[in-house]
């Protein structure tokens, strides 16, 4: 009696574990596609290198999708109908808070990793005169972007380090980065934002007689003061180097992040596994994309970001000791806001 009874229960023990483990694998993703901006730009690059490693890492099919611009496929994350997708910290902090061109919050997209640093600032020619941000007062400046809001928003911020606002200046529109590069190079602006690292700057500078100059914030520029102005900004020191031949002297520019995000359809363990592929493969990834390079291995999980990150992203980060104090604090002040 008591065999048959031990018999019965160790079937029943079998059958648990064995739908436990379907239960497991059947949470695991099966395909992956990440969010992107169109073909042709960096995040679509990225994007598509990101597939190649974790379809041959994981085993899993994956692609990159190509979209008009982050705040398109956001919210299509938020819904599961997106895996993963590339997003700058300005486009994530405004999900979280729910400000436009998002309705509500994003509740269900979470972090998995930083990928992507892009040094951002205001530049002029330098045979304008030009030497500060102050000295833009009743210039012709580019500050809205049309092809996007959370661009729009980080000028303002900018140009409010140094007392300014659109108001004080002769604001234009731009069609994008690129064009705004162009504006200046033209005359028809005197000055826009630009992502330092991007080719068409330095293209732009080799090209202008005397070439361009980089102007560093206002003197009331801190981290806080840009955070609060556009989450997901932040400050960084620049120096003068053959990569950056417009910095003129260490120069104190905002900077904001790319950041692999994750929908509600990736568990903890996928998360997991995702975070480990990254961080495993980062060199390997550095080598073969050049936007990567500014992106150091070990800051790959910083403490500043916008979106709160995945669970199962923390496990790793934590394994590998790349989770902190500030991190866990950062957290914390991040989930009260999508609750």
């Amino acid at each position: 009696m008591k065999s048959r009874l031990l018999s019965a229960v160790a079937v029943a023990t079998a059958v648990i574990m064995v739908m436990g483990t379907v239960s497991t694998a059947n949470a695991k993703l099966k395909r992956i596609n990440i969010g992107s901006n169109p073909a042709g730009s960096v995040y679509f690059l990225l994007a598509g290198g990101f597939a190649k490693l974790f379809q041959k890492e994981l085993k899993i099919r994956a692609n990159a999708q190509p979209h008009a611009g982050s705040s398109v496929y956001l919210p299509l994350m938020d819904k599961g109908e997106i895996v993963l997708g590339l997003n700058s910290s300005l486009d994530s902090g405004m999900a979280v808070a729910g400000t436009a061109p998002f309705k509500s919050k994003m509740k269900n997209v979470r972090m998995i990793a930083r990928v992507w640093i892009l040094p951002y600032a205001y530049i002029v020619k330098e045979n304008s005169g030009i030497k500060t941000l102050a000295d833009l007062r009743g210039k012709r400046v580019l500050v809205k972007v049309k092809t996007n809001v959370s661009l729009a928003q980080a000028n303002r911020t900018l140009l409010s380090t140094a007392g300014l606002s659109p108001s004080n200046v002769k604001a234009i529109d731009s069609g994008g980065v690129v064009a705004g590069i162009n504006s200046v190079v033209e005359g028809r602006a005197m000055a826009t934002t630009v992502a330092l690292t991007m080719p068409a700057m330095r293209k732009a500078h080799a090209t202008v007689p005397g070439g361009l100059r980089v102007l560093g914030l206002g003197s009331m520029a801190s981290n806080e003061f840009l955070a609060k102005g556009m989450a997901g900004l932040y400050t960084m020191t620049v120096k003068p180097s053959k990569r950056l031949p417009f910095v003129k002297g260490d120069t104190l520019i905002a900077a904001f992040d790319s950041y692999l995000n994750a929908g509600p359809q990736v568990k903890d363990d996928d998360a997991y596994a995702l975070a480990r592929t990254l961080h495993v493969n980062w060199k390997k990834l550095q080598k073969d994309y050049p936007p990567l390079r500014g992106t150091p291995q070990k800051g790959l999980a910083p403490s500043n970001n916008a979106m709160p990150y995945h669970p199962g992203a923390i496990k790793y980060w934590k394994e590998v000791g790349l989770w902190t104090a500030n991190n866990a604090a950062d957290q914390a002040k991040l989930m009260s806001k999508v609750r």
